[in-house]
């Protein structure tokens, strides 16, 4: 009897946006961005952020929680992500998922081979593995492209997870 493959979540964690992926083996199964609260309060961000996550777990059962980790700046937007971040990791240990974080470059490096790529490179290699993705590439207008680019984060992050498990 052949054991199915650990099920994945990847969250590209953000103030603003979320993007989430879920992937078992290379399929994916799940895929998207959660607009958090505009003008929110810190708490009630935290709280979107958990219901979001709560609610993708409940539902997709996955097995492993990958988090793309967070730069630590001055601001308190950077001190938020922090906890955001630290946040989603408590809960999915709690959840007994095993959580694994990675890099931003080693995500970009693993995806495109440059650790420096920008978001429409990492896009770009994402669409290639998954073609029906194309659709979310190249908007005429740029928010569109800044928006699913969160996605195409958390699926890129997914991919070097499971190259890793």
């Amino acid at each position: 009897m052949s054991q199915r493959p650990p099920r994945i979540l990847a969250i590209d964690p953000g103030t603003r946006y979320m993007g989430y992926a879920v992937l078992e083996g290379t399929e994916l199964l799940y895929h998207g961005v959660k607009t958090l609260p505009r003008r929110a309060s810190p708490h009630d961000s935290l709280r979107a952020v958990r219901l979001t996550v709560r609610t993708i777990i409940k539902h997709l059962h996955p097995t492993i929680l990958a988090l793309e980790n967070t730069f630590f700046g001055k601001s308190r937007r950077s001190a938020l992500l922090s906890v955001c971040a630290d946040e989603i990791a408590a809960l999915g240990r709690r959840r007994g998922l095993r959580v694994v974080r990675y890099a931003p470059p080693t995500i970009k490096k693993f995806i495109s081979g440059n650790g420096r790529a920008d978001k429409q490179d990492v896009a770009k290699m994402v669409c290639l593995r998954y073609p029906e993705l194309r659709a979310f590439v190249g908007n005429k207008r740029q928010w569109k492209d800044r928006f699913h680019s969160n996605m195409f984060d958390a699926i890129a992050l997914a991919l070097l997870t499971e190259s890793r498990r």
